[in-house]
């Protein structure tokens, strides 16, 4: 379906450059999740974005697959065990944490810092991740992201959404890690802020293909490193909210460069994330609890559209299972 009202008819369109306000309000709210290789050398894997921070911490929303193949096939990209392997252990499906082998890089509009990934949070059964960051100690006076809240709307085919995220990343300037100098190893991050809007054309409560989460699809089509990112349905006094991450695309490849073409990007429902359990501090000891329980608790704003509709219903298995009550 194209965008109501369109004079042009189109599908989709990159509003970017036309909305320099509305830029520098979303770009703060955005990172990018930065890994490194055997030889210390960095490459980008994709983006996230912040739904609740303070000065010494923030939580981040992400797709799963950023970390769990994105920042580990950096990481190891020789696997540790073979295709035909009948036993994985667990440590070889999950992303090291430590700070010289991931980070997640903010850009703010005077300053921008290298975080510190602390906590790492995800289901098997969905392709949406949680992480607990935290900035370096010189930067922590100046790290002031613009948080995203969710919203637990769930969007009917033909609805407008806008799409955040980030495009074109890259690293040039990439100097050999020294442990010499004391000023650690430099290199040159590039990035450019991608909104684009178009509209839901499909909604699938019970997964769709390869993708066996609640999720929607839009007439979006999705680049490189877009994956992580932010879909909102703009509506008149109403903040920007998240009701979907962004997760995978399926668009025909003239559909990127063609406003007349129909994309098919894969969203994941933010409702979902929910269920994530995150730790009450910073600790290697610290109890869990849910986003929902955070919100219940008053400790993170609640979700745009309510939560009493939403409920963990079983945790037996270690993940609990999350259901809405309409």
């Amino acid at each position: 379906m194209p965008i109501p009202n369109d004079p042009e008819n189109r599908y989709w369109v990159d509003i970017s450059s036309a909305n320099p306000k509305l830029m520098d309000e979303l770009s703060p709210s955005l990172v990018g999740f930065l890994a490194f290789d055997y030889g210390r050398m960095p490459e980008l894997a994709g983006t996230g974005f912040f739904i609740g921070a303070g000065t010494g911490h923030a939580l981040v929303i992400t797709a799963k697959h950023v970390l769990t193949e994105g920042v580990l096939n950096i990481q190891r990209p020789i696997p540790r065990h073979a295709p035909s392997a009948l036993f994985i252990p667990d440590s070889s499906k999950k992303p090291l944490l430590h700070e010289e082998k991931v980070r997640a890089i903010w850009m703010g509009s005077e300053i921008a810092d290298m975080l510190f990934v602390r906590h790492l949070s995800y289901h098997g059964s969905e392709d949406i991740a949680c992480c607990l960051l935290a900035p370096q100690e010189s930067y922590a006076t100046h790290f002031k992201p613009v948080s995203i809240p969710l919203d637990t709307t769930r969007p009917s085919v033909g609805d407008v959404i806008v799409m955040v995220s980030q495009g074109g990343m890259k690293i040039s300037d990439c100097l050999p890690p020294t442990d010499v100098t004391g000023i650690g190893q430099q290199f040159v991050v590039q990035r450019r802020v991608s909104i684009r809007i178009g509209t839901v054309t499909a909604i699938y409560p019970q997964g769709f293909r390869q993708y066996p989460w609640q999720c929607f699809t839009t007439s979006i089509p999705v680049e490189p490193g877009m994956s992580g990112g932010f879909v909102y349905l703009p509506r008149d006094d109403t903040p920007v909210a998240a009701c979907g991450i962004v997760c995978a695309d399926n668009s025909i490849p003239e559909a990127h460069t063609d406003y007349s073409l129909c994309g098919e990007s894969v969203i994941a429902c933010a409702w979902v994330a929910l269920s994530l359990p995150v730790p009450q501090y910073l600790a290697n000891d610290s109890p869990m609890r849910t986003l929902l329980d955070m919100m219940k608790a008053g400790d993170m704003k609640p979700a745009i559209g309510g939560i009493d509709h939403i409920q963990i219903i079983d945790r037996g298995n270690g993940e609990g299972t999350i259901k809405r009550l309409e």
